[in-house]
């Protein structure tokens, strides 16, 4: 008889036991050496295309990186006491001159050195703050604060409007890990609040941080929450050591492949990736529960010797073991279509973790079970509740097909109406548990001074032409389109070159205005450029003219005036709206761009949507394929795939109704409930038409004893991969959250359509074929002719 390659290894496994039980341990050995080399990258903006049109705009208009790693350290004198006393200067003073000294500190921008401009000896000069860029002494605080009043750019900067807030900003090196630096940024910090200050730490060290903090807990209590429900679950369902402990270790060790393989493969533990491991977990634990099951059901009915009865019991899940993993992993694959590395890194690996574990669910098991005596088994019990259950189920949908294809219709309805809710959201501010100290800090700044995120927009010169921008024409276009954008809410701060030039005119003559004349612009121009080759004043002011003044930048800081925090995409997208708006109703003769960081979150965005229903079609097409293959029909390879898109459409109405937004977790729901979900509806259908084939003019029998058979696996499966999911409630970041309970909802919704709409569809099928038949007889007559 032919054997197949599964059922070859099988065999080969079964006379080789010992081998392959040696061979599993020195690869699961090798594996766990990689395993260790796994590191967390907690890095927000490599997720986005390092060809991202957004990045060319940062690296262009920005002139450098287009990545920045920022410290922001601010500070309020405790119990209301006064800020500008020399104590509490003195204090905020040490603690930002023990930060910019730590090791990696490549800037330091504070209120003591940011560049004032002021007259000396009658003469217009550049000059910090504070004389020597550090705190003032109890005898200059009164023109260091007078300084800060007159430097309009200062304000919301550096300090709070109410003088309440000291801000300074810190730009570093990129060290891989922040942990150890961030260390001693709290240790200043403790020592600044013990000194009389109330100290805010933010930014996006801090951020990258507690983001690696966050994913290393949520991976450890992953991990340990569903390896303990699957024990359970192993507990509940075999009561015996043997049917606990080998498939417990099988799944453990296909998951500890599978880190190995991202360490072998050079990939890390990110926002996206932190849950393939607990993933893995959970979905391999469905191949396990499968060779067991048949295991101690073989054993209890086949009356075999031990070889042959585990060989035996070996190749009757080889089949749906193959199957489960061939969708699983079309599921998984169609991701790779995403323009997003960090999602195909998951495609690959998850993938990867799906062979790990059916590979030993089907040939290191069984070799376990092969080299132990065989099990005591209990006697079959009679048929008990839930297969009834079953048979009701298929009785209601073969009588009532309409109220069941009515209610699909209504889903479709549903999804179509809340399609316009659902929202997208890449803001990864808002992933963290909102009690997070950094988060805390950060809403306190950005109540005070609105915040640090900027979006900028600079003006190209018509033609190129040099000097353009030291026309006072030119300059006062600008500035009047400025004076607008600073007119929408959501904008808390602005600096520009008009604006600095009318702070110089105003410290060399006493007039509040643009300077009218080139010259003195000119003469004024190179004070600027001074200031921004200043490492103090450079972040700040430095890219907001080039050398040859065809480029013109505003930089603009911005946050949720509703609320006073953050924004998330959908404010964002408001506001570049308003901003282009107003440049388009405002023109100056140069060409606007808008540029910045936060311009990488809509970029995300729109990758995510793309990715989302680009990987989702394919996946579909690629598991209605394989159905059209395997029934040999394109109709009954339809019929499977109904209750999955069914569940997804669900998916999507209760995202949208719930608020809870797609991103770059959420949106590999669908590929992945496509993947596991259909394997259970694929071997339904299967059973279907065996049944069918025993009994051809029965068709209410054929699926009573379909459901019977199929309808408890079904539901235990289902309800073991969802207790598995509910561990995803317990991880920090929302998104895992959201992911976890997403892919427990559409398997859940799949089971419901496996049990309720697909048997409605082949009962409808049978009924139709029948009717059909029966015309085509009395349309024969009884002489078989028309």
């Amino acid at each position: 008889m032919h054997q197949t390659i599964p059922e070859k290894v099988i065999g080969y496994s079964m006379r080789h036991a010992r081998l392959v039980v040696l061979g599993t341990i020195i690869v699961s050995l090798v594996f766990g050496w990689f395993a260790l080399r796994v590191k967390i990258n907690p890095d927000f903006t490599s997720l986005l295309p390092a060809d991202a049109e957004v990045n060319k705009l940062l690296k262009e208009y920005g002139g450098g990186a287009p990545t920045a790693d920022l410290l922001v350290f601010a500070a309020s004198a405790a119990d209301g006491a006064d800020l500008f006393s020399p104590q509490a200067l003195s204090a905020y003073g040490e603690a930002v001159a023990a930060i910019g000294a730590l090791p990696g500190v490549t800037s330091t921008v504070s209120p003591f050195n940011l560049v004032s401009f002021g007259r000396d000896n009658g003469r217009l000069s550049l000059r910090p703050m504070s004389p020597g860029g550090k705190e003032p002494g109890s005898d200059s605080i009164a023109a260091f604060r007078e300084r800060l009043d007159a430097t309009g750019y200062a304000r919301n900067l550096v300090v709070s409007g109410d003088h309440t807030m000291l801000i300074s900003y810190f730009e570093t090196k990129s060290m891989g890990s922040y942990r150890a630096f961030m260390d001693s940024v709290n240790v200043i910090a403790s020592a600044a609040r013990q000194k009389g200050l109330t100290p805010y730490v933010t930014g996006t060290i801090p951020l990258s941080v507690r983001t690696e903090f966050h994913l290393s807990h949520d991976a450890t209590l992953l991990l340990a929450l569903a390896a303990f429900i699957i024990l359970m679950s192993y507990i509940v369902g075999f009561r015996s050591v043997r049917g606990v402990v080998l498939p417990l270790l099988s799944v453990l060790l296909g998951t500890l492949w599978t880190v190995g393989f991202m360490g072998a493969a050079g990939f890390s533990l990110s926002l996206i990736t932190i849950v393939v491991p607990p993933l893995i977990l959970i979905f391999g634990n469905e191949y396990n529960i499968f060779t067991t099951s048949e295991y101690f059901r073989v054993a209890r009915v086949e009356g075999m010797a031990p070889p042959r009865w585990i060989e035996r019991a070996a190749r009757n899940v080889a089949k749906p073991i193959t199957m489960a993993f061939l969708t699983t992993v079309i599921g998984f694959l169609s991701l790779l279509f995403t323009s997003i590395r960090q999602t195909r890194e998951f495609a690959v690996t998850a993938s990867f973790g799906s062979l790990a574990c059916a590979f030993l669910a089907l040939f290191f098991l069984p070799a376990l079970y092969s080299l132990m005596k065989p099990p005591r088994v209990r006697k079959e019990s009679s048929e008990g509740i839930l297969p009834r259950a079953m048979g009701g189920l298929a009785r209601f949908a073969y009588k009532f097909p309409g109220i069941v294809l009515g209610l699909l219709v209504g889903v479709v309805v549903l999804f179509v109406l809340t399609l316009r809710l659902l929202v997208f959201n890449t803001d990864p501010a808002s992933y963290f548990p909102q009690s997070d100290p950094v988060l805390k800090d950060m809403a306190v700044i950005y109540g005070k001074v609105g915040g640090y995120e900027q979006v900028a927009v600079s003006f190209d010169a018509p033609k190129g032409a040099t000097g353009y921008f030291l026309s006072t024409d030119a300059l006062s276009r600008v500035e009047a389109v400025e004076g607008k954008l600073r007119e929408i809410p959501d904008i808390s701060y602005a600096v520009s070159l008009p604006d600095l030039l009318r702070n110089i005119n105003t410290a060399a003559t006493g007039e509040d205005a643009l300077p009218t004349n080139r010259a003195i612009v000119t003469m004024f121009s190179r004070l600027l450029v001074a200031a921004g080759s200043s490492s103090a004043t450079g972040s700040v002011v430095g890219s907001l003219v080039n050398k040859d003044f065809t480029r013109l930048t505003v930089s603009f800081r911005i946050y949720n005036s509703s609320n006073g925090h953050y924004m998330d995409e959908a404010r964002f997208r408001s506001l570049l709206v308003s901003m282009n708006k107003v440049l388009a109703e405002n023109p100056t003769g140069a060409t606007p761009v808008v540029w910045g960081d936060l311009l990488r979150n809509l970029s995300f965005a729109d990758s995510l949507r793309s990715s989302l229903f680009i990987s989702m079609a394919f996946s579909v097409v690629l598991i209605l394929l394989l159905t059209i293959f395997v029934f040999r029909s394109p109709l009954f390879g339809l019929y499977p795939i109904v209750p999955l898109v069914t569940a997804l459409l669900l998916n999507f109405a209760m995202m949208a109704l719930t608020g809870i937004p797609l991103d770059m977790t959420t949106i590999m729901v669908s590929n992945i409930a496509i993947g596991v979900g259909v394997d259970s509806a694929i071997y339904t259908v299967i059973q279907y038409r065996r049944e069918i084939a025993r009994t051809p003019g029965e068709p209410l029998l054929a699926l009573e004893r379909t459901m019977k058979t199929m309808g408890q696996p079904v539901l235990l499966s289902s309800l073991s991969i969802a207790v598995g999911l509910v561990t995803f409630a317990t991880a920090a970041f929302r998104p895992i959250v959201y992911f976890g309970m997403l892919v427990m909802f559409t398997l859940l919704a799949t089971t419901l359509g496996i049990l309720v709409t697909l048997p409605s569809l082949l009962a409808v099928d049978t009924r139709t074929r029948l009717s059909r038949a029966a015309r085509g007889e009395r349309g024969r007559g009884p002489s078989g002719r028309k």
